[in-house]
């Protein structure tokens, strides 16, 4: 079989090693000049002449790039590494994790509850390790964070367990309207096997199930039949756990431990073993993760925040008027208004940075506060002096990295760095 594989990122080079182990004939392309050469030596460069029986696209590469296009206009089956890895799948659980906030928290809280429990969890998916990294090496367990990008070629993978977390606008600069971008998320209710789990936030309607035979677990900081909080506690059978004995915080992350136990249930059911790894849990690098705070101030990394709804659950969480929020970056499409909304209470000032602060500024009209800068090092000593000695400094972007940095973990890192600089400068 020629197969072809379009993006050499982290899944396009283990789908490839996977295929070569497998005897067939691996072509390879990527934009990046530099990442084709690299690889090269190992494989046979893309021939636009040649018909291949398979392409495997890397998720960050859209329906409309040329190369997709000549391949469909071939006929060419068009697939991505989670679709590959699916029709390898034998015995292993699947618990397949998607929504716009929080997949990460939730499956990695998933993971710690099947290892501690004495299952082998594989982590992988959208959270970095390829999926098909784990085929053949006897785990119990895959648990896969699903980004909207990876589901578009999703079909053989079919969950145990389904969890959509919730659905908020994200990636419209990808997909046509919001709807498109729903609907994408959605399609992991219908690869569930039958007599399986979904787990919903209250928020998602699963209308469009393919089929009626499922177990429906929902959860809520409002509480449900299924799992139940309150300001204090969360609740699991006989059991329950003070909030404020956990690492993370935030009503979101509540929303993700509650998920994540409904998840497991079925496998996990010694309460004890849920509350230790609750209590051990340590929050994910670059999600409403502290800093540092010096001279009244309090500095938090939440670089993941890239859409909306990520940057109202970390602003929800934090005291009225208090936080100095810096917002910006690559402007994903959609509107501001519901950041402007929830900082009229939450927020006693605003910096606005990179490519997208020209878009963000008329969100903002009005509002006493409003400041932009052109650095990161700029940005932190501007919410410094704003927040004056009591506030919350935090950064929580709504918008992608690439104008000024690689991924949002770099971006992250440069906003920790940048906040010890600032230290040393002004001292403690």
């Amino acid at each position: 079989m020629k197969a072809l594989i379009v993006g050499l990122g982290i899944s396009g080079v283990s789908s490839a090693r996977f295929l070569k182990n497998k005897g067939d004939e691996i072509f390879i392309y990527d934009d990046n000049a530099s990442q084709l050469e690299k690889y090269s030596a190992e494989y046979s460069v893309y021939d636009e002449n040649l018909k291949y029986d398979l392409a495997i696209i890397s998720p960050g590469v859209p329906a409309t790039h040329k190369v997709i296009q000549k391949l469909s206009a071939q006929h060419t089956e068009i697939i991505g590494e989670l679709e590959l890895a699916g029709r390898y799948v034998r015995n292993e659980k699947i618990i397949a994790v998607t929504g716009t906030n929080g997949k990460s928290t939730t499956v990695s809280l998933v993971h710690a509850f099947l290892k501690n429990a004495g299952f082998k969890s594989f982590l992988c998916g959208n959270i970095g390790e390829p999926v098909i990294n784990g085929i053949g090496r006897g785990y119990d367990f895959f648990v896969i964070e699903l980004s909207s990008f990876q589901l578009e070629t999703l079909k053989s993978l079919k969950p145990d367990v389904a969890m959509v977390l919730n659905v908020t606008p994200d990636h419209l600069d990808r997909y046509k309207d919001f709807e498109d971008y729903r609907n994408t998320k959605l399609n992991l209710l219908n690869l569930l096997k039958k007599g399986g789990t979904a787990v919903l936030g209250t928020g998602i309607v699963a209308e469009n199930f393919a089929h009626p035979d499922f177990d429906l677990k929902l959860f809520s900081v409002e509480g449900t039949d299924d799992i139940r909080c309150d300001e204090s506690y969360v609740y699991f059978d006989d059991k329950k756990l003070k909030v404020d004995d956990l690492k993370i915080r935030g009503h979101h992350n509540i929303e993700n431990i509650m998920a994540a136990v409904l998840g497991v249930k079925k496998w996990v059911s010694d309460t004890d073993i849920l509350r230790k790894s609750l209590l051990e849990f340590n929050p994910l690098a670059h999600r409403t993760a502290f800093v540092d705070k010096f001279q009244g101030v309090e500095f938090i990394d939440d670089s993941k925040g890239t859409n909306v709804g990520a940057v109202e659950k970390s602003l929800a969480g934090l005291p009225d008027g208090k936080v100095i929020l810096i917002l910006g970056g690559v402007d994903k499409g959609g509107s501001y208004e519901p950041v402007r909304v929830l900082a009229d209470k939450k927020c006693k000032g605003v910096v606005l940075i990179g490519a997208s602060k020209e878009i963000i500024r008329p969100y903002f009209k009005g509002f006493s506060n409003v400041e932009s800068a052109d650095s990161m090092a700029e940005a932190v000593e501007k919410s410094f002096k704003l927040a004056a000695g009591d506030g919350i400094v935090l950064f929580s972007p709504a918008c992608s990295s690439f104008d000024w940095y690689k991924n949002y973990k770099e971006r992250g890192d440069d906003f920790v760095n940048k906040v010890r600089e600032l230290k040393s400068k002004v001292g403690e």
